[in-house]
Protein backbone atom coordinates (compact mmCIF):
# COMPACT_ATOMS: atom_id res chain seq x y z
CA UNK A 1 0.00 0.00 0.00
CA UNK A 2 3.03 2.50 0.49
CA UNK A 3 4.36 1.92 -2.58
CA UNK A 4 0.57 2.35 -4.56
CA UNK A 5 0.56 6.08 -2.37
CA UNK A 6 4.56 6.68 -3.35
CA UNK A 7 3.59 6.22 -6.72
CA UNK A 8 1.53 9.28 -7.22
CA UNK A 9 3.73 11.50 -4.79
CA UNK A 10 6.84 10.49 -6.92
CA UNK A 11 5.52 10.85 -10.07
CA UNK A 12 4.35 14.88 -8.88
CA UNK A 13 7.64 15.50 -7.36
CA UNK A 14 9.30 14.79 -10.74
CA UNK A 15 6.73 16.55 -12.58
CA UNK A 16 7.25 20.10 -10.81
CA UNK A 17 11.04 19.27 -10.94
CA UNK A 18 10.40 19.20 -14.79
CA UNK A 19 8.24 21.67 -14.92
CA UNK A 20 10.34 24.27 -12.99
CA UNK A 21 13.18 23.46 -15.07
CA UNK A 22 11.46 24.14 -18.31
CA UNK A 23 10.12 27.08 -16.78
CA UNK A 24 13.78 28.58 -16.02
CA UNK A 25 15.16 27.02 -19.49
CA UNK A 26 12.28 27.68 -22.08
CA UNK A 27 14.20 29.36 -24.91
CA UNK A 28 16.40 26.06 -25.20
CA UNK A 29 14.02 23.65 -24.85
CA UNK A 30 12.08 21.86 -27.72
CA UNK A 31 8.57 23.13 -28.81
CA UNK A 32 7.04 19.86 -29.10
CA UNK A 33 8.88 18.71 -25.35
CA UNK A 34 7.62 21.82 -23.35
CA UNK A 35 4.11 20.59 -25.07
CA UNK A 36 4.31 17.13 -23.73
CA UNK A 37 5.06 18.70 -20.41
CA UNK A 38 3.14 21.07 -19.94
CA UNK A 39 0.18 18.87 -21.19
CA UNK A 40 1.22 15.69 -19.04
CA UNK A 41 1.29 18.13 -15.93
CA UNK A 42 -1.88 19.58 -16.59
CA UNK A 43 -3.62 16.47 -16.92
CA UNK A 44 -2.30 15.71 -13.41
CA UNK A 45 -3.44 18.49 -12.11
CA UNK A 46 -6.69 17.99 -13.54
CA UNK A 47 -7.02 14.42 -11.94
CA UNK A 48 -5.89 16.19 -8.61
CA UNK A 49 -8.17 18.38 -9.01
CA UNK A 50 -6.31 21.07 -8.97
CA UNK A 51 -7.51 23.80 -11.52
CA UNK A 52 -5.82 26.46 -11.43
CA UNK A 53 -2.28 24.99 -11.91
CA UNK A 54 -4.44 22.47 -14.52
CA UNK A 55 -5.44 26.01 -16.60
CA UNK A 56 -1.71 27.61 -16.26
CA UNK A 57 -0.15 24.07 -17.64
CA UNK A 58 -2.85 24.15 -20.17
CA UNK A 59 -2.49 27.92 -21.35
CA UNK A 60 1.04 27.32 -21.55
CA UNK A 61 0.39 24.27 -23.96
CA UNK A 62 -2.25 26.12 -26.00
CA UNK A 63 0.57 28.83 -26.84
CA UNK A 64 2.26 26.15 -29.07
CA UNK A 65 -0.13 23.88 -30.18
CA UNK A 66 -4.05 26.49 -30.14
CA UNK A 67 -5.84 24.07 -31.43
CA UNK A 68 -5.18 20.77 -29.35
CA UNK A 69 -8.30 18.82 -28.69
CA UNK A 70 -7.69 17.09 -25.36
CA UNK A 71 -6.17 20.62 -23.89
CA UNK A 72 -8.82 22.66 -25.12
CA UNK A 73 -11.53 20.50 -23.46
CA UNK A 74 -10.08 20.57 -20.56
CA UNK A 75 -9.33 24.38 -20.53
CA UNK A 76 -13.21 24.52 -21.47
CA UNK A 77 -14.74 22.09 -18.78
CA UNK A 78 -12.41 24.45 -15.97
CA UNK A 79 -14.03 27.34 -17.31
CA UNK A 80 -17.24 25.64 -17.00
CA UNK A 81 -16.45 24.87 -13.54
CA UNK A 82 -15.42 28.54 -12.58
CA UNK A 83 -18.94 29.24 -13.80
CA UNK A 84 -18.99 33.26 -14.20
CA UNK A 85 -20.63 34.55 -17.39
CA UNK A 86 -17.24 35.78 -19.00
CA UNK A 87 -15.99 31.91 -18.38
CA UNK A 88 -18.93 30.50 -19.80
CA UNK A 89 -18.29 33.01 -22.78
CA UNK A 90 -14.62 31.49 -23.12
CA UNK A 91 -16.03 27.89 -22.91
CA UNK A 92 -18.63 28.50 -25.34
CA UNK A 93 -16.53 30.18 -27.90
CA UNK A 94 -13.38 27.34 -27.68
CA UNK A 95 -16.03 24.89 -28.16
CA UNK A 96 -17.23 26.14 -31.05
CA UNK A 97 -13.65 27.00 -32.35
CA UNK A 98 -13.22 22.76 -31.76
CA UNK A 99 -16.75 21.78 -33.52
CA UNK A 100 -15.13 20.44 -36.73
CA UNK A 101 -13.22 18.08 -34.88
CA UNK A 102 -16.20 16.17 -34.35
CA UNK A 103 -15.84 15.04 -31.65
CA UNK A 104 -19.00 14.28 -29.10
CA UNK A 105 -17.16 15.70 -25.48
CA UNK A 106 -17.10 19.08 -27.76
CA UNK A 107 -21.18 19.21 -28.42
CA UNK A 108 -21.70 18.45 -24.94
CA UNK A 109 -19.63 21.16 -23.60
CA UNK A 110 -21.07 23.26 -25.69
CA UNK A 111 -24.38 22.38 -25.05
CA UNK A 112 -23.70 22.91 -21.07
CA UNK A 113 -21.92 26.20 -21.89
CA UNK A 114 -25.25 27.34 -23.80
CA UNK A 115 -27.58 26.39 -20.88
CA UNK A 116 -25.27 28.05 -18.04
CA UNK A 117 -24.98 30.71 -20.15
CA UNK A 118 -29.22 30.92 -20.87
CA UNK A 119 -29.51 30.53 -17.20
CA UNK A 120 -27.28 33.65 -16.66
CA UNK A 121 -29.15 35.76 -18.76
CA UNK A 122 -32.50 35.27 -17.60
CA UNK A 123 -31.05 36.00 -14.43
CA UNK A 124 -29.85 38.79 -14.92
CA UNK A 125 -32.88 39.88 -16.94
CA UNK A 126 -35.17 38.90 -13.60
CA UNK A 127 -32.68 41.51 -11.72
CA UNK A 128 -32.93 44.31 -14.10
CA UNK A 129 -36.16 44.41 -14.12
CA UNK A 130 -36.93 43.48 -10.26
CA UNK A 131 -34.75 46.70 -9.86
CA UNK A 132 -31.96 44.28 -8.30
CA UNK A 133 -29.34 45.09 -10.80
CA UNK A 134 -28.12 48.19 -12.20
CA UNK A 135 -27.84 48.75 -16.16
CA UNK A 136 -26.09 50.92 -18.45
CA UNK A 137 -28.55 50.07 -21.00
CA UNK A 138 -30.48 53.42 -22.44
CA UNK A 139 -33.77 51.87 -21.79
CA UNK A 140 -33.54 49.00 -19.04
CA UNK A 141 -37.24 47.69 -20.19
CA UNK A 142 -35.64 46.77 -23.84
CA UNK A 143 -32.45 45.29 -22.12
CA UNK A 144 -34.89 42.91 -20.10
CA UNK A 145 -36.54 42.25 -23.12
CA UNK A 146 -33.17 41.74 -25.14
CA UNK A 147 -31.79 39.20 -22.41
CA UNK A 148 -35.00 37.43 -22.18
CA UNK A 149 -34.65 36.35 -25.88
CA UNK A 150 -30.50 36.01 -25.55
CA UNK A 151 -31.68 33.02 -22.73
CA UNK A 152 -34.01 31.44 -25.06
CA UNK A 153 -32.07 31.38 -27.79
CA UNK A 154 -29.04 30.02 -26.06
CA UNK A 155 -31.35 27.42 -24.64
CA UNK A 156 -32.21 26.22 -27.97
CA UNK A 157 -29.14 26.04 -28.97
CA UNK A 158 -28.30 23.81 -25.78
CA UNK A 159 -30.68 21.40 -26.71
CA UNK A 160 -29.67 20.70 -30.46
CA UNK A 161 -26.08 20.19 -28.78
CA UNK A 162 -27.23 17.98 -26.67
CA UNK A 163 -29.38 16.29 -29.32
CA UNK A 164 -26.39 16.28 -31.43
CA UNK A 165 -24.41 14.06 -28.44
CA UNK A 166 -27.29 11.87 -28.41
CA UNK A 167 -26.91 10.69 -31.76
CA UNK A 168 -24.09 9.24 -31.57
CA UNK A 169 -24.44 8.24 -27.55
CA UNK A 170 -27.75 7.71 -27.20
CA UNK A 171 -27.45 6.62 -23.38
CA UNK A 172 -24.89 9.16 -22.37
CA UNK A 173 -26.32 10.60 -18.99
CA UNK A 174 -24.97 14.14 -19.16
CA UNK A 175 -26.64 14.39 -22.45
CA UNK A 176 -30.07 13.15 -20.90
CA UNK A 177 -29.19 15.39 -17.97
CA UNK A 178 -28.94 18.28 -19.87
CA UNK A 179 -32.38 17.67 -21.84
CA UNK A 180 -34.24 16.94 -18.61
CA UNK A 181 -32.69 20.44 -17.26
CA UNK A 182 -32.87 22.50 -20.33
CA UNK A 183 -36.27 21.30 -20.77
CA UNK A 184 -37.42 22.04 -18.11
CA UNK A 185 -35.96 25.47 -18.09
CA UNK A 186 -38.06 26.10 -20.91
CA UNK A 187 -41.47 25.43 -19.18
CA UNK A 188 -41.86 22.19 -20.83
CA UNK A 189 -42.34 20.10 -18.28
CA UNK A 190 -43.88 17.03 -19.83
CA UNK A 191 -41.19 16.93 -22.12
CA UNK A 192 -38.65 17.09 -19.54
CA UNK A 193 -40.08 14.38 -17.71
CA UNK A 194 -39.74 12.33 -20.63
CA UNK A 195 -35.95 12.55 -20.68
CA UNK A 196 -35.99 12.27 -16.46
CA UNK A 197 -37.58 8.73 -16.86
CA UNK A 198 -35.51 7.70 -19.60
CA UNK A 199 -32.10 8.24 -17.21
CA UNK A 200 -33.82 6.69 -14.22
CA UNK A 201 -33.53 4.33 -17.40
CA UNK A 202 -29.97 4.30 -18.47
CA UNK A 203 -29.32 4.42 -14.37
CA UNK A 204 -30.83 1.05 -13.68
CA UNK A 205 -29.43 -0.16 -17.02
CA UNK A 206 -26.07 0.73 -15.39
CA UNK A 207 -26.61 -0.87 -12.14
CA UNK A 208 -27.74 -4.33 -13.23
CA UNK A 209 -24.47 -4.28 -15.65
CA UNK A 210 -22.47 -3.47 -12.59
CA UNK A 211 -23.89 -6.43 -10.37
CA UNK A 212 -23.38 -8.89 -13.04
CA UNK A 213 -20.06 -7.64 -13.02
CA UNK A 214 -19.70 -7.90 -9.53
CA UNK A 215 -20.79 -11.60 -9.74
CA UNK A 216 -17.60 -12.60 -11.59
CA UNK A 217 -15.42 -15.47 -10.29
CA UNK A 218 -12.18 -14.16 -11.11
CA UNK A 219 -12.70 -10.44 -10.22
CA UNK A 220 -9.75 -8.53 -8.44
CA UNK A 221 -9.92 -6.26 -5.60
CA UNK A 222 -9.04 -3.50 -7.63
CA UNK A 223 -11.72 -4.20 -10.25
CA UNK A 224 -14.71 -4.72 -7.28
CA UNK A 225 -13.22 -1.23 -5.62
CA UNK A 226 -13.84 0.34 -9.29
CA UNK A 227 -17.31 -1.32 -9.72
CA UNK A 228 -18.65 -0.35 -6.41
CA UNK A 229 -16.92 3.43 -6.72
CA UNK A 230 -19.76 3.91 -10.08
CA UNK A 231 -22.18 1.97 -8.47
CA UNK A 232 -22.49 4.69 -5.82
CA UNK A 233 -21.84 7.23 -8.53
CA UNK A 234 -24.69 5.53 -10.44
CA UNK A 235 -27.06 5.40 -7.37
CA UNK A 236 -26.49 9.37 -6.91
CA UNK A 237 -27.40 10.28 -10.20
CA UNK A 238 -30.51 8.20 -9.82
CA UNK A 239 -31.19 9.46 -6.12
CA UNK A 240 -31.29 13.19 -7.81
CA UNK A 241 -33.06 12.21 -10.68
CA UNK A 242 -36.11 10.99 -8.68
CA UNK A 243 -36.06 14.16 -6.62
CA UNK A 244 -35.91 15.96 -9.83
CA UNK A 245 -38.94 13.90 -11.17
CA UNK A 246 -40.73 14.59 -8.49
CA UNK A 247 -40.16 18.33 -8.76
CA UNK A 248 -41.82 18.21 -12.42
CA UNK A 249 -44.53 15.69 -11.19
CA UNK A 250 -45.11 18.59 -8.54
CA UNK A 251 -45.49 21.51 -11.45
CA UNK A 252 -48.08 19.03 -13.16
CA UNK A 253 -50.02 18.49 -10.03
CA UNK A 254 -49.57 14.37 -9.91
CA UNK A 255 -49.21 13.78 -6.08
CA UNK A 256 -49.49 9.91 -6.58
CA UNK A 257 -46.34 9.77 -9.01
CA UNK A 258 -44.60 12.63 -6.75
CA UNK A 259 -44.69 10.59 -3.55
CA UNK A 260 -43.40 7.11 -5.71
CA UNK A 261 -40.44 9.00 -7.09
CA UNK A 262 -40.00 10.48 -3.40
CA UNK A 263 -40.03 7.16 -2.22
CA UNK A 264 -37.90 5.62 -4.43
CA UNK A 265 -35.32 8.19 -3.88
CA UNK A 266 -35.29 7.12 -0.42
CA UNK A 267 -34.96 3.76 -0.96
CA UNK A 268 -31.69 5.08 -2.66
CA UNK A 269 -30.31 7.72 0.28
CA UNK A 270 -32.78 7.02 3.66
CA UNK A 271 -30.76 9.33 5.38
CA UNK A 272 -31.61 12.58 3.30
CA UNK A 273 -33.95 14.94 6.17
CA UNK A 274 -35.03 17.37 3.18
CA UNK A 275 -36.42 14.54 1.32
CA UNK A 276 -38.27 13.32 4.14
CA UNK A 277 -40.04 16.25 4.68
CA UNK A 278 -40.77 16.76 0.95
CA UNK A 279 -42.62 13.22 1.40
CA UNK A 280 -44.41 14.33 4.07
CA UNK A 281 -45.92 16.81 2.02
CA UNK A 282 -46.98 14.80 -0.72
CA UNK A 283 -48.61 12.59 1.56
CA UNK A 284 -50.83 15.47 3.48
CA UNK A 285 -51.49 16.41 -0.10
CA UNK A 286 -53.05 12.88 -0.60
CA UNK A 287 -54.29 13.07 3.17
CA UNK A 288 -52.14 10.14 3.88
CA UNK A 289 -52.01 11.63 7.83
CA UNK A 290 -50.68 8.88 9.62
CA UNK A 291 -47.80 8.19 6.74
CA UNK A 292 -46.77 12.32 6.48
CA UNK A 293 -46.52 11.55 10.67
CA UNK A 294 -43.94 8.97 10.32
CA UNK A 295 -42.40 10.77 7.65
CA UNK A 296 -42.10 14.09 9.97
CA UNK A 297 -40.68 12.20 12.13
CA UNK A 298 -37.65 10.50 10.20
CA UNK A 299 -37.33 14.23 9.10
CA UNK A 300 -37.16 15.79 12.89
CA UNK A 301 -34.72 13.17 13.78
CA UNK A 302 -32.34 13.06 10.75
CA UNK A 303 -32.58 16.84 10.61
CA UNK A 304 -29.48 18.68 11.71
CA UNK A 305 -31.33 22.23 12.02
CA UNK A 306 -31.53 23.43 15.48
CA UNK A 307 -34.94 23.03 17.05
CA UNK A 308 -35.47 26.96 16.69
CA UNK A 309 -35.01 26.87 12.85
CA UNK A 310 -38.10 27.88 10.34
CA UNK A 311 -37.70 24.05 9.30
CA UNK A 312 -37.92 22.72 12.14
CA UNK A 313 -41.06 24.39 13.11
CA UNK A 314 -42.75 24.34 10.30
CA UNK A 315 -42.13 20.35 10.67
CA UNK A 316 -44.14 20.26 13.92
CA UNK A 317 -46.93 22.61 13.08
CA UNK A 318 -47.48 20.12 10.05
CA UNK A 319 -47.26 17.13 12.16
CA UNK A 320 -50.30 18.82 14.41
CA UNK A 321 -52.28 19.86 11.22
CA UNK A 322 -51.85 15.88 10.44
CA UNK A 323 -53.35 15.05 14.35
CA UNK A 324 -56.29 17.30 14.27
CA UNK A 325 -57.00 16.14 10.74
CA UNK A 326 -56.84 12.58 12.31
CA UNK A 327 -58.84 13.54 15.54
CA UNK A 328 -61.38 15.25 13.08
CA UNK A 329 -61.68 12.19 11.11
CA UNK A 330 -62.18 10.06 14.21
CA UNK A 331 -64.91 12.29 14.50
CA UNK A 332 -66.57 12.65 11.85
CA UNK A 333 -67.18 8.59 11.57
CA UNK A 334 -68.16 8.59 15.09
CA UNK A 335 -70.78 10.60 14.73
CA UNK A 336 -71.65 8.70 11.60
CA UNK A 337 -71.65 5.19 13.65
CA UNK A 338 -74.13 7.48 16.13
CA UNK A 339 -76.54 8.52 13.36
CA UNK A 340 -76.75 4.77 12.35
CA UNK A 341 -77.93 3.79 15.35
CA UNK A 342 -81.04 6.16 15.60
Amino acid sequence: MLKDLARPLLFAATLLLAVSSSCSSTDERDPEELFTLYRESAFYYWQAEDFKRAETQLSRALEIHDDDLSCNLIMGNIELLKGKTPDLLSAEKRFRSLEQQDDYRVQLGLGQALERLGMAYEDAALAIAKGERKTQAPDPAARVDELHTMSSDALKQSIASYQRVLTTKPNLADAINGMQRVLALQGDIEGALVWTNRLIDSVEVDLTYYRSRLERKDITAAEEANIRTRMENSNSLGQQTYLFGASLLHQLNRPEAELEYLTRAIEIQPDSAKTWSRRAQAEMSLNHYVEAMHSLDQFLSLSQDPFESPDVQRAYELREKCERALQDAALEESLRDLGAGY
